[in-house]
């Protein structure tokens, strides 16, 4: 399974000079505000970040983002953009697929059609810096529960909230995508960049697959797509 200390993260440098690696992503963000931990709201987007110290492992096993993984289906494609729908029914229970870090936490529908914002589409959602280095974006929930908050520790199977159709939808699912992880709010690196659904197979299948190195290949094919995203939030 890959390294993800090993990941050069050339796209991030724009940003954060400092960061060579997933690690030094957090050690240079956490290093230019005071603080161990530090909650930064963005008010327009009804987000949060936080940023925290601690040492986190570089791997971690994989499951399905849903609890009833019997009833789940997904399809090997999507509209415009890398992303999986994942179907199982209004209410379903979802989880955390791997154990990591809560990056970004969205408890408010702030999606209106009148406006269209790409920004807003997820609704309700939640992001995980996976241990493994990978960004996992889970949107459209119903409800969101207490728990995950910015900097939170979530472990592989951790309930997160219920399936709905919050934001830009018109039947309950679960969008789910698979992403490097940018240094602030923004959506078109975060709503996918590589095929979730292969991933998916694997580890319903109990096969250990690992993104870590096809979204190290992308970040490497596309060195400023943070910045790029970070321009237009």
């Amino acid at each position: 399974m890959p390294d993800a200390t090993s990941w050069s993260f050339r796209w991030l440098a724009v940003a954060v000079a400092a960061a060579a690696t997933v690690a030094g992503v957090v050690e240079a963000l956490a290093g230019a505000i005071d603080g161990p931990a530090v909650v930064a709201e963005v008010a327009e987007r009804g987000e949060q970040r936080q940023v925290t110290d601690h040492q986190r492992p570089t791997t971690t096993p994989y499951a399905l983002p849903v609890a009833d993984t019997a009833r789940a289906a997904w399809a090997a494609s999507h509209a415009a953009y890398p992303a999986t729908d994942i179907f199982v029914g209004c209410g379903a229970t979802l989880v955390s697929p791997v154990h990591g870090t809560v990056l970004e936490v969205r408890r408010v529908d702030a999606y209106d059609p009148a406006v269209d914002d790409p920004a807003t589409r997820g609704g309700r959602s939640v992001s995980i810096l996976g241990d493994d280095g990978v960004r996992y974006y889970l949107a459209h929930f119903d409800e969101i529960v207490a728990g995950p908050e910015p900097g939170a520790i979530v472990e592989l199977g951790e309930v997160l909230g219920t399936m709905g159709d919050s934001g830009r939808t018109s039947a309950c699912h679960l969008h789910f995508s698979i992403s490097p992880p940018c240094p602030g709010p923004e959506w078109s690196v975060r709503r996918g960049v590589v095929w979730p659904y292969p991933y998916l197979d694997a580890w319903r299948d109990g096969e250990q697959l690992s993104p870590a190195a096809q979204v190290e290949q992308w970040s490497r094919d596309h060195p400023t797509a943070c910045a790029d995203a970070l321009a237009d939030p």
